[in-house]
C-alpha cells in the first residue's frame, strides 16, 4: 500500500499573495497539513509506505518525524523548480494514491505526469480553483481506504476535464482551469488585476463560488466539472468597443473588479478553438508564454485531467457502503445507547 506525497514549499507565497489580499501558507502550516495527513493514515491503517517529495525546505520529512509508518524519499534529481512536481509525480506513478499540497500551478505541474493514481489535491496556493479547502486528517483517512483497497476508484474519483494547447510549432501543454490571453508583455507570476488586459480565455469550469478566471466566468455562466464542456471568453480590446454583458467578480482573493464581455460561447469536449495576435498566455495563472503578431494557438477541452478524489465521498462510502439500505433497529439502538 503504497501513498505518496508531494509538497510544493513555493505555492501560497509568490507575488501575487501581496498584490492581492492573500492568505500566507508558511512552512510551518505545511508541514502541519503533512503531519494531520499522517494521522488520518495511521488511524486506519499501518501497513502503508510514504513515498514523499523530499522539498528542500523538508516540509514532509519534518512532518514524518514522529510516525511509524515506513517513510521514503523519492530518488530522482530535483532542482527546487516547477519540474520538481512533474518529476515527483512521474516517480509516483505506481502509487495507489497521491496527496499533493500547493494551488491549480502545483497541481498541472503533477498532472502531466502522474497518469492514472487518484490525487487528493488540498489547497495552500494562490488561486485553488482545482484544489480543495479540506480537512487534513480525513484526506489522510482518504487516502488509505484508498490504498487498502476499500473503496472504488471509479465512483471516488472520477476524470476532471483539461484543456489542451496546442502551438504552431507543434508543442503542447495542459492546464486544469483555464487557459488565458492578456495584453501584457511580461513573464511571472503577477497577478492579473486589471480586467482591460484580457482578450480571451478558454474554462474548463466556471465556478462563482471560486477567485480568478473561473469566478469571471461562473458570475455570468456556470460549468461545474461534471459537465462535458468548456467556456470561451472573449473581452473587449478597448473601451470603445461595446460590451455585450458585464459583472462584477472576485479577479483574485480580495480584490473586486467588473468586468466586461464582448462574447460568452459553449465548447463541446474534443472541439478546437484557434486563437491568434500579440498576447501573453498563462495557463492556470501561470504566465508562460508570448504569443507574437502573427502566430496562433489552439486549445482543447477534454475529459482526460487527473482522477480527483472526493474526500467526503470516500468517508461516506466507507460509513454506508448502501447508503439505499436503512439502519437496522439493532443498529439505531447501538448508536442511540
Amino acid at each position: 500500500m503504497d501513498i505518496g506525497i508531494i509538497a510544493n514549499p513555493a505555492s501560497g507565497k509568490d507575488i501575487r499573495r501581496l498584490t492581492a489580499r492573500a492568505s500566507v501558507f508558511d512552512n510551518q502550516e505545511k508541514s502541519a497539513i503533512v503531519r494531520r495527513c499522517i494521522a488520518g493514515i495511521e488511524g486506519l491503517c499501518t501497513d502503508a509506505t510514504i513515498h514523499y517529495y523530499p522539498d528542500t525546505h523538508h516540509i514532509t520529512a519534518a512532518a514524518l518525524g514522529q510516525t511509524e509508518l515506513r517513510c521514503q524519499p523519492l530518488d530522482a534529481e530535483f532542482n527546487a523548480t516547477a519540474r520538481d512536481s512533474t518529476l515527483a509525480a512521474y516517480n509516483l506513478r505506481n502509487a495507489n494514491v497521491v496527496i499533493s499540497l500547493g494551488g491549480d500551478g502545483t497541481n498541472r505541474a503533477i498532472a502531466k505526469s502522474l497518469g492514472d493514481v487518484p490525487l487528493i489535491a488540498l489547497s495552500t496556493g494562490t488561486n485553488n480553483a482545482f484544489p480543495v479547502f479540506c480537512e487534513a486528517t480525513t484526506a489522510g483517512m482518504a487516502a488509505a481506504l484508498i490504498a487498502m483497497g476499500q473503496l472504488s476508484v471509479d465512483q471516488v474519483a472520477p476524470r476532471t476535464k483539461a484543456l489542451h494547447v496546442t502551438f504552431e510549432n507543434g508543442e503542447t501543454d495542459i492546464a486544469l482551469i483555464d487557459v488565458v490571453g492578456t495584453c501584457d508583455v511580461f513573464h511571472g507570476t503577477r497577478a492579473i488585476l486589471d480586467p482591460s488586459r484580457f482578450v480571451f480565455a478558454v474554462l474548463s469550469v466556471a465556478d462563482p463560488s471560486k477567485v480568478g478566471m473561473t469566478a469571471i466566468g461562473g458570475m455570468s455562466y456556470v460549468v461545474s466539472d461534471a459537465r462535458d464542456l468548456g467556456l470561451v471568453l472573449s473581452f473587449p480590446r478597448s473601451d470603445t468597443v461595446s460590451a455585450v454583458h458585464e459583472v462584477f467578480a472576485p479577479i483574485a482573493p480580495g480584490v473586486v473588479r467588473p468586468v466586461r464581455f464582448t462574447g460568452i460561447q459553449e465548447v463541446r469536449l474534443g472541439e478546437s478553438r484557434k486563437f491568434s495576435g500579440a498576447t501573453m498566455l498563462a495557463l492556470d495563472g501561470e504566465r508562460e508564454r508570448v504569443l507574437k503578431r502573427d502566430e496562433s494557438v489552439t486549445v482543447c477541452v477534454e475529459r482526460d485531467g487527473p482522477r480527483r478524489v472526493d474526500v467526503k465521498a470516500c468517508l461516506e462510502h466507507a460509513a454506508c457502503p448502501n447508503p439505499a439500505t436503512p439502519l437496522d433497529e439493532e443498529r439505531v439502538q447501538k448508536y442511540a445507547n
